[in-house]
Parts: structure tokens; C-alpha cells; sequence
């Protein structure tokens, strides 16, 4: 093998893959022996590796002749080494490409040959004496290539020695190799396995391959030539939420392109006016979404002025477009959400690689074993995306950037292991280094733009226009992309209590908050122990209406878009005809004052023990906050009423007490995951309780996130019914307000 050739895409998606950054790794290690023999496998669904011409050429799906890299494996023996050596060397090369094709500054690792277009790239280590290098040219043709417009290098030689100028015979026959390529076909299959539809949540799987390749063909072809489970989804008439699985190449974006199209016809035959905004996560796919909607007789929406219109837009343009115009184009990393976040993680490795050569050695005495096992024994690349993760999730979108907050932050499993305070100090020192790095650069990252937003949504001049500028429907491309502070934005893009979300979703890709699993979901909902299938099986008897209501408010929060293990999915009805007739439909009572809130939780505990036949302590008040919970207390006491109250999770004794000396059963939302009952009555279902404004600095969004899932938590307990209560003078909360308009549940007298 003379040359290896790597188009543009190839780069980047080789070192964004989690997989290819170690031959630990299955993946890393087959593209370990490509390099080093030749051998081709399919180590990445996105890059086509083709023998030609005694090379190989790495390409992708968007070929780019103008701007390659080139490896002389003549003179470059670098491949020779270790697998995992192969790999830093691999990995370290195709970063200093980007950061060449792309114009951004050079780490220390990487020097600059004054006079010359080479530079030096160490990939290991640091040690005295002679260090291993690689050397890149940026112009191996000189003028020539600046005259053709080509950005093209050239890796030509490895060693602890002095290098000579570089030979250009094996160069040539790469560029020329890759030019003469006619065709690219290489849609993978990938097999997903099988998942249980949500009730309320509509998920649409697609299975097997798409088969026809060109999309381009218009609505009356598709029509009669989509497959039936895209049939099902594209002519829908639900307005959302509404989700498409399937896996790489099945048809999931032409699919919610379809069905855009499709409801935008409707609403114009039907002369309902509808404004639509659909989202991607990068500008080369909102390009190519433009492209689908205009050749599937959809382009008279695109930007209308009419009363049926698309904007297709990625969430950080529209960020800002509408919010953060204060901040001039060369202010932040990439006006392309990905090339951003793939800027943001480059920067971070930066810091870290600095960090572990000056800082970490004196770190050790004061962090905790875990932390300093974290960061001797883990990967590079887990490391960096970690942090990223840190910074992103819990530093910006959090905590707001308040250490106080930061450290008392409930935290992921797979999250940074952080024990005691000199842990978090740390981490908030590499955090503050990289932010200098950004102010020193006066860049913004697209945490920064996210969450600017996130607050300006909260202002009383957007909630008005709003209700008047806000879409109806919002879709989205490739959810799996978005972080959660992304994902926590798209809800205040619609008009005011809509979950009209439709949007694509494919487990087999990496998601974009890569520390997130299915078990923090659970973990957020406050149902960590019970994982178990069987376990939620034998908890989770619900009546058919209570799954319909919960699947709605979990559908109303962010978790909409995270994996999506409902508990309640996966739980059987196993009611007998005679427990069929126990079931009430959820209801809403309001009253005019916080006092008659509180006694009429009482009566209706009184009302529906009788009605089940049960024991009042099988009912559960559930207060929506801290001062419900003391007015429920004071008010108790003054009119003689007995109440037993949860004080940590799983207290069953507190329940037993209730049922032995005849006393109302009283839990807060944060002490009743894990228990059952026949009935809950929520009181405090208000505008100002729920959710909860809190008393720290933790960002708005995420404590109506986290409300959300508390609040499913609390109707999830409920075998036959749920009741709210709220306070006619503070207004009902919207975390219900669709599943009023839903009929899920249904407004009551009394």
C-alpha cells in the first residue's frame, strides 16, 4: 500500500466516533487493521473505504476533491506501531487537519516550521531528549495548489530524526485515484431490535432498508409508494407528539418532510392557517430538507408570507436570529451548531491536555481516588467528551455558572465521578480556563447562545408575542443530536400549551447529551429501583386513562426526546372486570382559596374512600411544594385532622402508621417513587407552585424540567384516579393544561 486518501467528512466523522478513539474498541481496532493492512471492514456506517490504484481512499457521502488528506505510506511508517499508538497517531493527524483546513490556532503538541508549509505534530506524551513527531504540509504543491483553490496535505514522514523534503509521486496518484472515483452506495442496515409503543407518545418504527435512493420524486409518487409504517406516519392527522425510529437508511427525514408537507396541504384545503418551524442540527441538512420540500411540491411554504407557512431553520441560527442578534457573526464558534460543538470539544481537549501536563500532578493530593482515577486511567476521548458533558449540561445549563449550585447538583451515573469539594473545584477550574480561552478569542459556544435564549424565553414581552408568533408544529431532524439544554428550549418555540412536536430519532447513533441513559431518566423520575421489568410490572397497575394522562405529561417535558423508557410502556393492565368499575376519570377542582384547597383535599379523600371501599390511608395527598405541605400541616392541626407524613423515599412505616390509627397519608413529590396507591389527590396544582421557581440559582428550564417528571412521578402512584386541586385566584398550572384540552382530564364542580 502506497497512500491512504481521506476526504473532508471522513475526517471529521473519524474523530467524532466514540468508538475510534481506542483499539479497545471493536470498531477502533478494525480501523487499526485497515491502516495498518489493508484490511476493509465496516468500521463507520458513513465512510466507504475502496482499494484503488495500491491505495486506499476514506470517502464519504458529500466527496470533497479540494480539500483531502493524504498519507504517503512509503515513506510514513508510523502505522507500524502499537494498535492503540496507531490510533493517537490517527487521531492527533486528522485534528491537526481541521484545524488547518478550518484556520484555528495550533496546540503545544503541534509546532510550526518557521520558513516552511510543514508542521510537527508530537502525538505522545511529552519526554526529555528526542520526541516522536509527524509532519504535515500544508501547500505540498505550492502555488499550484493555491491556483486550483485546493486545501489538500500531506503527511510524509514519521521519527525521532530530521526529515527531508517531502516526495510527491504517491501524493499525485491519491488526488488522482480519487478523482477518477464514478459512484458512492454504501446505506448500511442496522438492526435496532424491537420497542413497545408509548400510548400517548406515537412512535413509528420503520424497518429494513429504504430502497429507493432518490427522494426527489413528489407526493403523488409517494403516496403510492411508501411502505405502510411510513404511510402511517406521514398522512397522519395527529399534529404531534409523534415520533419516527428506525435505523440508518430507512427513510426517517424524507418521512418527516412528507408528513410536513402533507399537514401543510391540509391546513390550506381545509383554509386553517398553520406556521411551522422545522429544526436540524447542522446547516448541511437543513440545506438538503430545503431541497426535499422543494422537490416534493412543498417550496411555496418555505419563508411564506401566507397563512400556511415552513421556516427551516438549525435551533442555533433561530437563536440567534430571534435572540441573539446582540452578538456579531465573527463572535461566536460556528455559525453551524455541529462545526460549533466539534470547535467546543477541540477546545476542551486543549485544556485538558494542558491541564494533565502542569496541573494534575500537584491535583492528586487533594482530589478524591475516584477523580484521580478518572483521569489516570480513562481514555482521552472519554475525558474530553466528559468534560464537554460537565461544562455543557451542568456548569452552563444548570447551575448558571454558580459553583454553590454546581456542587449540590443531583448527578448522572455516567457523569464525572466527583465526591468532594476540591473535585468540583477542580473541574470548575478547567472550566474557567477553557471560557478564558473563549473571552480571549471574544467567541461565544452554543451553550452560550442555548441558554441566553432559554432566558429570554421567560420574559414577559416573548411570552405575548408568543402566543402570536409561535409555531404551531414544531419538527425536528435527528433529535438524538441535541443536548438537553437544546431539548429544553424547543417546548417555548410553540404557541403557549401545545406539545406539537414531531420529530426523527435513531437509537443507533450517538445521542447529543453523551452522558445521558436510560437509568438518569429513571434516576430523574425518581424510579431508580425499580429497573426491573418484572418489578415495574408488579408496581405499574394503573388504569388505562392514568397511563394515558402520565404518558401526557411526560410527554410535555423534555424527556420527550431522551430515550423514552416509560415505565409505564412496559407494565400489562391486569384489572379485573370488577376493578375496571373502581376507575374514575382524572379530575380538576378548583377553589378560591388556599384554605378550601387544603380542606377540600381532605373531603375528597373522605369521598373517594368511600367510593374504592378503601382505607383513607390508600389515598395520598400530594402537595406540589414546601408551602403547601405547611399549610396542610397547619390547617390539619387547627381543625383536628390526623395526618401521617413521608419523610424519605420508600417509607412504607409511615403508611402503615396512617392505616393503623386512621390518619391521612400526606408525601411529598420528592418521598413517593416506589409506592402505590389507589388514589392521588395533588393539591397546589397552581401557576406560581408548579413548577417550582425554587430558592437557588438552578436554571428556570431545568426546574420545569425536573417538575415535569416529579409531577409524573406523583400520578404514576394512582391505581384508579388522580385528582388536582388548585387556587381559583392563582390560575391553573400548564403543566396540565394540555391534558385538559385532551379531555384527559375532565373539569369538575365542587
Amino acid at each position: 500500500m502506497k497512500f491512504l486518501v481521506i476526504d473532508y467528512k471522513s475526517v471529521k466523522e473519524i474523530v467524532s466516533d466514540r468508538h475510534l478513539q481506542s483499539s479497545d474498541y471493536s470498531k477502533g481496532d478494525d480501523l487499526y487493521r485497515c491502516v495498518r493492512d489493508g484490511i476493509i471492514t465496516d468500521f463507520h456506517n458513513e465512510i466507504a473505504v475502496i482499494k484503488k490504484n495500491n491505495g486506499l481512499i476514506f470517502l464519504s457521502n458529500e466527496p470533497t476533491p479540494n480539500k483531502l488528506l493524504v498519507i504517503d505510506t512509503e515513506n510514513f511508517q508510523g502505522f507500524n506501531r502499537s494498535p492503540n499508538e496507531v490510533i493517537t497517531i490517527i487521531q492527533k493527524s486528522l485534528r491537526l487537519a481541521i484545524k488547518t483546513w478550518e484556520g484555528i490556532g495550533n496546540s503545544p503538541c503541534e509546532k510550526l516550521i518557521h520558513g516552511t508549509s510543514y508542521i510537527a505534530l508530537m502525538p505522545f506524551p511529552f519526554v526529555t531528549g528526542k520526541s516522536y513527531k509527524v509532519m504535515l504540509d500544508k501547500r505540498p504543491e505550492g502555488s499550484r495548489q493555491d491556483k486550483r483553490k485546493e486545501e489538500n496535505l500531506l503527511i510524509f514522514f514519521d521519527g525521532y530524526d530530521d526529515w527531508e523534503k517531502p516526495v510527491l509521486a504517491n501524493f499525485r496518484k491519491a488526488i488522482e485515484a480519487y478523482y477518477e472515483l464514478k459512484y458512492f452506495d454504501h446505506i448500511k442496515n442496522v438492526d435496532n431490535g424491537s420497542e413497545v409503543n408509548s400510548q400517548y407518545v406515537s412512535i413509528n418504527e420503520i424497518n429494513g432498508v429504504f430502497k429507493n435512493k432518490n427522494p426527489h420524486l413528489g407526493m403523488d409518487f409517494w403516496a403510492q409508494n411508501l411502505t405502510q409504517s411510513q404511510k402511517d406516519f406521514v398522512f397522519s392527522d395527529s399534529l404531534g407528539p409523534d415520533i419516527i425510529k428506525g435505523a440508518a437508511g430507512t427513510g426517517k427525514t424524507l418521512s418527516l418532510v412528507l408528513r410536513c408537507i402533507n399537514q401543510l396541504n391540509k391546513a390550506r384545503e381545509e383554509g386553517k392557517p398553520r406556521k411551522v418551524g422545522l429544526f436540524t442540527h447542522s446547516i448541511a441538512t437543513k440545506e438538503a430538507i430545503k431541497n426535499l420540500i422543494f422537490s416534493n411540491e412543498g417550496g411555496c411554504y418555505i419563508d411564506s408570507e401566507g397563512a400556511q407557512s415552513v421556516e427551516v431553520t438549525t435551533l442555533q441560527e433561530w437563536c440567534i436570529n430571534n435572540f441573539a442578534n446582540r452578538i456579531s457573526a465573527t463572535e461566536y464558534l460556528d455559525k453551524d451548531a455541529l462545526e460549533s460543538k466539534q470547535l467546543q470539544l477541540m477546545y476542551i481537549s486543549e485544556v485538558i491536555d494542558d491541564f494533565l501536563l502542569d496541573d494534575f500532578e500537584g491535583s492528586k493530593y487533594f482530589v478524591s481516588k475516584e477523580l484521580n482515577d478518572f483521569f489516570s486511567s480513562e481514555d482521552r476521548w472519554s475525558i474530553y467528551t466528559l468534560v464537554q458533558h460537565e461544562m455543557s449540561t451542568y456548569i452552563k445549563g444548570r447551575a448558571s455558572e454558580d459553583f454553590d449550585t454546581y456542587k449540590s447538583l443531583d448527578r448522572s451515573i455516567n457523569s464525572i465521578p466527583l465526591k468532594k469539594e476540591e473535585d468540583f473545584s477542580t473541574l470548575y477550574m478547567i472550566f474557567n480556563k477553557y471560557q478564558d480561552k473563549l473571552i480571549d478569542l471574544n467567541l461565544f459556544d452554543s451553550d452560550d447562545i442555548t441558554i441566553s435564549a432559554l432566558q429570554e424565553t421567560s420574559t414577559p414581552i416573548y411570552k405575548r408575542r408568543r402566543l402570536k408568533d409561535g409555531f404551531d408544529i414544531v419538527y425536528i431532524d435527528e433529535s438524538h443530536l441535541f443536548n438537553m439544554n437544546e431539548l429544553s428550549l424547543f417546548h417555548n418555540l410553540l404557541k403557549v400549551d401545545s406539545t406539537n412536536i414531531v420529530f426523527t430519532y435513531d437509537r443507533s447513533q450517538a445521542t447529543g447529551d453523551t452522558a445521558v441513559s436510560s437509568i438518569d431518566i429513571l434516576s430523574q423520575l425518581k424510579l431508580e429501583n425499580e429497573t426491573d421489568e418484572q418489578q415495574l410490572n408488579a408496581i405499574f397497575r394503573s388504569s388505562d386513562q392514568i397511563i394515558q394522562l402520565s404518558s401526557c405529561i411526560l410527554a410535555s417535558g423534555a424527556t420527550l426526546f431522551s430515550h423514552l423508557e416509560n415505565p409505564l410502556i412496559k407494565s400489562t393492565s391486569g384489572q379485573t372486570i370488577v376493578e375496571e368499575k373502581k376507575c374514575i376519570r382524572p379530575y380538576l377542582l378548583t377553589k378560591n382559596n388556599e384554605e378550601d384547597v387544603v380542606l377540600s383535599a381532605f373531603k375528597e379523600v373522605d369521598d373517594l374512600s368511600k367510593k374504592l371501599q378503601v382505607h383513607k390511608s390508600k389515598i395520598l395527598i400530594v402537595p406540589t411544594n414546601d408551602a403547601v405541605i405547611n399549610k396542610i400541616e397547619s390547617i390539619s392541626e387547627s381543625h383536628r385532622l390526623s395526618i401521617e407524613l413521608i419523610v424519605r423515599r420508600g417509607d412504607t412505616q409511615s403508611i402503615i402508621n396512617a392505616n393503623e390509627k386512621d390518619k391521612y397519608i400526606v408525601g411529598g413529590m420528592d418521598y413517593i417513587g416506589g409506592l402505590e396507591f389507589d388514589a392521588v389527590v395533588i393539591v397546589g396544582i397552581d401557576k406560581d407552585k408548579l413548577p417550582n421557581r425554587g430558592s437557588g440559582n438552578e436554571s428556570h428550564h431545568f426546574l420545569t424540567y425536573s417538575a415535569y417528571n416529579q409531577l409524573y412521578v406523583a400520578i404514576t402512584r394512582a391505581k384508579y384516579t388522580v385528582a388536582f386541586i388548585s387556587n381559583k385566584t392563582k390560575g391553573t398550572s400548564s403543566m396540565i393544561s394540555v391534558a385538559l384540552e385532551e379531555g384527559l382530564i375532565i373539569q369538575k364542580q365542587g
